[in-house]
C-alpha cells in the first residue's frame, strides 16, 4: 500500500572527542517505518556493545501490516535484548543501553524509548519532546523535589535511572498522527547536551531531511564534542 504521508529521513554518528570509540548506533529504515538511536550507558562494561546488539535486533523484525504489530515486534525485541543483557550471558560484565525507536505505519506513529535518548516532534514552527527523560535530574523535577532551573544545575543530573540492559528497566510508548509538513528528530543527549531546543527548532525548519541533519552537524561543531553523538533527521 502506498503510504498517504511520504518522507524523507537521514542520519549520521560521530565519536566524542574524549571517547575511546563511538558507543552509538543508529538504524534509518524508511522502507519499513523504523529509526532508532541507541546510545551505550557509559558507566556499563560494554554500553558499545550493547547499542549496536539494539539495533542488529531492530533490523531483524518482521515487516507489519499495522502499528499495532509494528509496536508488538518492536516491544518484543526490546525487551528480549534487555533479558539478555541483563542476564549477561553474553559478556562477563555489565552492558546496558538507551534507545528510542520510531515507528511509522501510513499516517500513525508510535515512539518506544528507554534512557534519555530523545525524540523531537516539529509541528508549525513549534518543537515539542516526544519523549521524557529518564534520568536523575527529570525524576527529581517529576517528584517536585527541584524545580527545573534547579535540577539543571546537579553535578549528576544526567545519571541514567532506566535503560536496556539494566534491572528493572521499563520502556516507555507514545502514539500519534503524522501530518505532511512535521520534521522529526531523533539524537542521543551527546546531541541535546550541547545544542538547546530553541536551536534545534531553527535547524529543523527548512530543507530535506539531509539538509536539516547536516546543518546541525555544523552547529554542533562550534561546541566541545566530549561525548559521542547521533542523530536521525526525518520530513513530512
Amino acid at each position: 500500500m502506498t503510504p498517504a504521508v511520504s518522507l524523507n529521513s537521514w542520519g549520521w554518528s560521530q565519536q566524542g572527542k574524549h571517547r575511546a570509540q563511538n558507543g552509538d548506533a543508529f538504524l534509518n529504515w524508511p522502507e519499513r517505518g523504523c529509526w532508532a538511536v541507541a546510545d551505550g550507558v557509559g558507566s556499563s562494561d560494554y554500553g558499545d556493545r550493547a547499542s549496536r546488539l539494539l539495533i542488529e535486533k531492530l533490523m531483524s523484525l518482521p515487516q507489519a501490516v499495522s502499528l499495532e504489530e509494528h509496536i508488538r515486534n518492536a516491544r518484543s525485541g526490546l525487551e528480549e535484548i534487555n533479558a539478555l543483557l541483563a542476564s549477561r550471558r553474553l559478556w562477563p560484565g555489565s552492558a546496558a543501553s538507551t534507545v528510542v525507536v520510531l515507528l511509522r505505519h501510513e499516517e500513525q506513529a508510535a515512539c518506544l524509548w528507554s534512557g534519555d535518548s530523545r525524540c523531537y516532534l516539529l509541528r508549525n514552527d513549534i518543537l515539542y519532546q516526544c519523549t521524557r527523560d529518564h534520568t536523575l535530574r527529570q525524576e527529581k523535577i517529576d517528584k517536585g523535589e527541584l524545580t527545573r532551573p534547579e535540577a539543571y544545575r546537579m553535578v549528576k543530573g544526567n545519571i541514567i535511572t532506566n535503560a536496556i540492559g539494566a534491572s528493572g528497566a521499563r520502556i516507555d510508548e507514545v502514539r500519534f498522527t503524522l501530518r505532511t509538513g512535521d520534521r522529526l528528530l531523533l539524537c542521543s543527549d551527546g546531541l541535546t547536551s550541547a545544542l538547546s531546543a530553541t536551536t534545534l527548532n531553527g535547524l529543523l525548519r527548512r530543507g530535506n531531511a539531509r539538509a536539516c541533519a547536516e546543518r546541525i552537524r555544523e552547529a554542533l561543531a562550534e561546541y566541545p564534542q566530549p561525548d559521542d553523538t547521533t542523530l536521525i533527521a526525518v520530513v513530512l
